[in-house]
């Protein structure tokens, strides 16, 4: 097991919309008070999402638990169809022909206990569409997030 890592500070922001909220007491509240729609989450600076990236929660057997809006965009998926399914349903490896596909995996496992880590990954079964995908812990409950930006 890698050795922990110093924490960044943490920011909260919505699970859904993204937003960080616009109080102390809003960001006490388990629910977004600006969409309504998502959990009120915690990851560090270093890894939480910046304005207009997209992003995925998953959990600890790595099953996606949310997603943000932009996240439904690019995958061509709604949230409550991709609740509860594994996230090889949604993203894989760039590289996944040249026998890298347990890479994804691996990075997600190994960031949830080390620094945030990126990897380039693609929509499931798609070519030619490359994102470099930041990863690491968040919470709670307990996951990790995967933060997409255009490569």
């Amino acid at each position: 097991m890698p050795d922990p890592v110093e924490a960044a500070p943490q920011i909260r922001f919505c699970g859904h919309c993204g937003q960080t909220p616009p109080t102390a007491l809003a960001a006490r509240s388990r629910v977004c008070s600006l969409c309504g729609l998502g959990v009120v989450i915690s990851a560090g600076e270093d890894l939480a999402p910046r304005k207009g990236e997209s992003f995925i929660i998953i959990d600890r057997q790595l099953k996606l638990c949310g997603l943000s809006r932009g996240a439904e965009r690019v995958l061509e998926v709604d949230e409550p169809n991709a609740v509860h399914r594994h996230i090889c349903d949604f993203l894989e490896p760039a590289d996944a022909e040249a026998g890298q596909g347990d890479e994804l995996l691996q990075g997600i496992i190994t960031a949830s206990f080390t620094a945030p880590r990126t990897l380039v990954v693609r929509p499931a079964g798609e070519y030619g569409v490359r994102f470099a995908a930041r990863v690491g812990a968040c919470g709670p409950p307990a996951g990790a997030l995967i933060v997409l930006s255009t490569v």
